[in-house]
């Protein structure tokens, strides 16, 4: 059952709550109530009954979000994350209030005549409107080389309605927050507002370097209304905000030399259409000095993006509970410390990483390392990844909870369909991932829903039907992924042990009988990779104790390092052999190489069929990513040294 607050809060004003907006310091406060019909009308998300105020009920209460309302008309929802933690956010009620007061609102009338004000708050410098005090400010006309600056004291609230106004600089920004007063942009309804800059700006001092976009503010930022703005950022970012940057409502267009959308303290979307063209991150939030900002949080809206690096990315948590996001275009499309994904619908396409979360580090070996407090987890939602690298890269743990995953992963070897530095759990929800099978990683041990792997002898073409069903003949999932690939996880919460399963694909049917978590078809190519990596073990000795997963797939005749003595529980996995025979000089690193000595198997690793043996494993001190330092001893082809599989039993690895 799904949350709506937006209807409840609609009811709760209508019905007699006063919501007070204020006018600025010592002005007078303007009053405005809000109908069913015009919150209604922007409401996505269903709701079986409207709550009191302050009242939660199942359809705005499940397990991950709450939705409490005040009766000054401010919301407040928090979610449950991952590994214990919660994220609030609160919609001030004017923040959701795009009605205004003509009677007591100050007219900016900005033509390449000048610019006309009619009434208080504004002093005029040429072509520049100074703002100086909070209050409602209805700007319209066409000019170019004007703008919009605000310098009204840091506590007031200044409402800039954009009445159709059409407004560009050069050298400046056009709209320009130079204090931190909370600056609320207000698109009026019927309008189209176009503000842009020019290539070049023109600071007072060469020490300065801001503003860089067309809208810009060291405050807060609302944008709300039902409205239409246009903004082209010629210089660097679209709109941006050195605090906290709301889209409440209304409909944007951004096209950006850098970032799209960017608040350095929060990036927060509750409603509205946004359509983002950038050349940095489509949406983006970038404090890193404090753990309580720096997030995105998502919870509405219709986005769609087509960005030359990041999607979206958070410094700290991306949340995503709500809204129809497309990202067409990215590097990594989702990106952040920690990722929740709530609900909502999602289909992003990424160069990189379809799902990236790691910590900010200073070298490569830290990036390989199970970072503290890092994780992606999937509790609600649909996705749909296409990633031409992992398909969801964590450099902590990955949580798999809830909601329907379809992702076409990797085409290539050297990366996974899922790749984690920690533990993956499997706990619910519905998957179908498929890619290559040369970095496979699977879900824990301790999962507690079944799945199953389906390795193919032969590579399916993209777009080939994967089909489940059960004994019956009655499908419980199919995913046709876009790209080639060669293995494919499935799980349902309908897989149940005891039974058997058919996968379909293409012409070929496999029987599959669950008898416990996993269960797998095929054989796991030589040189796969398993769970947990280890740390990198320098020559002649064993890594620090943890987990190596299998080695990466290797060609002919490649060089690894000496095999120094692995730790305690090491990996008892395949052998690791250098790509298309190269070879790693004395005391260097290559990519790929193998650490010590074999172990027991690391969670989440796949075993290969009964009775088989693989080659030498990654033991002790194994390194992912990066090759173990290599000396002179050669591993032939196929790796010489093999050691029993899952018995955690050593044998050296050439």
């Amino acid at each position: 059952m799904r949350k709506n607050w937006k209807r409840y809060a609609a009811i709760c004003l209508a019905g007699g709550l006063i919501v007070t907006q204020a006018a600025g310091c010592g002005a007078k406060k303007e009053t405005a109530e809000v109908t069913v019909a015009e919150r209604a009308s922007s409401d996505t998300k269903d709701a079986e009954s409207n709550p009191e105020p302050g009242v939660e009920t199942e359809a705005q209460a499940d397990a991950n979000m709450t939705t409490t309302i005040d009766a000054d008309g401010n919301v407040m929802m928090t979610a449950q994350l991952g590994e214990g933690t919660t994220k609030s956010v609160t919609y001030l009620a004017e923040d959701l209030n795009n009605s205004w007061d003509e009677s007591t609102a100050t007219g900016i009338v900005m033509e390449e005549s000048g610019v006309t004000v009619e009434g208080e708050g504004v002093r005029v410098e040429g072509t520049t409107a100074v703002i100086e005090m909070g209050g409602t400010y209805v700007v319209s006309g066409k000019m170019s080389g004007g703008q919009i600056r605000i310098e009204a004291n840091d506590s007031d609230v200044v409402r800039l309605v954009l009445n159709g106004v059409e407004l560009s600089n050069e050298t400046t920004a056009p709209i320009y927050g130079a204090e931190k007063c909370k600056v609320i942009l207000t698109l009026e309804a019927g309008t189209t507002n176009v503000i842009s800059d020019g290539t070049a700006y023109q600071y007072a001092q060469e020490s300065e370097d801001e503003p860089d976009a067309p809208i810009f503010t060291k405050g807060d930022l609302t944008i709300n209304g039902t409205g239409k703005l246009e903004v082209t950022g010629n210089y660097q970012s679209g709109i941006r905000s050195k605090g906290n940057l709301m889209v409440a409502s209304g409909e944007l267009e951004i096209d950006a030399q850098d970032d799209g959308l960017k608040g350095k303290d929060s990036v927060v979307i509750h409603d509205g259409v946004l359509n983002i063209t950038s050349v940095g991150d489509a949406i983006k939030s970038n404090h890193d000095s404090d753990a309580e900002k720096g997030y995105v949080w998502i919870d509405g809206g219709e986005i769609n993006v087509a960005a030359e690096d990041d999607g979206i990315q958070a410094e700290t948590a991306l949340v995503i509970d709500g809204g129809v996001i497309t990202i067409t275009k990215s590097q990594e499309a989702l990106a952040g410390k920690t990722v929740d994904v709530l609900g909502g619908l999602i289909k992003a396409v990424a160069s990189d990483d379809g799902i990236n979360s790691a910590a900010s580090v200073e070298t490569e070996e830290e990036k390989m390392q199970d970072q503290e407090g890092v994780y992606t987890r999937i509790a609600g939602g649909e996705l749909w990844i296409n990633a031409m690298a992992d398909g969801i890269d964590s450099n902590g743990d990955l949580y798999m909870e809830g909601g329907i995953l379809y992702l076409s992963g990797p085409t290539g070897g050297g990366d996974g369909i899922l790749d984690y530095n920690g533990s993956a759990l499997l706990s619910g929800g519905t998957v179908f991932a498929a890619g290559s099978s040369g970095m496979m990683q699977t879900f824990g041990n301790d999962s507690t829903q079944n799945y199953l792997v389906v390795y193919y002898t032969e590579e399916q073409k993209a777009n080939t039907l994967i089909q489940l069903t059960d004994a019956d003949g009655n499908e419980l999932g199919s995913y046709a992924p876009e790209k080639a690939y060669q293995a494919v996880i499935i799980s349902s919460p309908e897989i149940q042990s005891g039974s058997t399963y058919h996968v379909t694909t293409g012409d070929n049917t496999i029987d599959m009988a669950v008898s416990g978590i996993l269960t797998m078809s095929g054989t796991a190519p030589a040189g796969g990779m398993g769970g947990v990596r280890g740390g990198q073990a320098p020559a002649g000795q064993g890594g620090a104790e943890g987990r190596g997963g299998q080695g990466g797939q290797g060609g002919q005749g490649g060089q690894g390092g000496q095999g120094g003595q692995g730790g305690q529980g090491g990996q008892g996995g395949q052998a690791s052999q250098d790509s298309q025979g190269s070879q790693a000089p004395d005391g260097q690193s290559g990519t790929r190489g193998h650490g010590g000595q074999g172990g027991q198997r690391p969670e989440g690793m796949t075993p290969p069929a009964d009775g088989q043996r693989q080659n030498g494993g990654m033991g002790q001190g194994g390194h992912g990513r990066e090759r173990g330092t290599a000396e002179s001893s050669a591993a032939d082809s196929a790796g010489s040294s093999t050691g029993e599989t899952g018995t955690g039993e050593t044998s050296a690895a050439q």
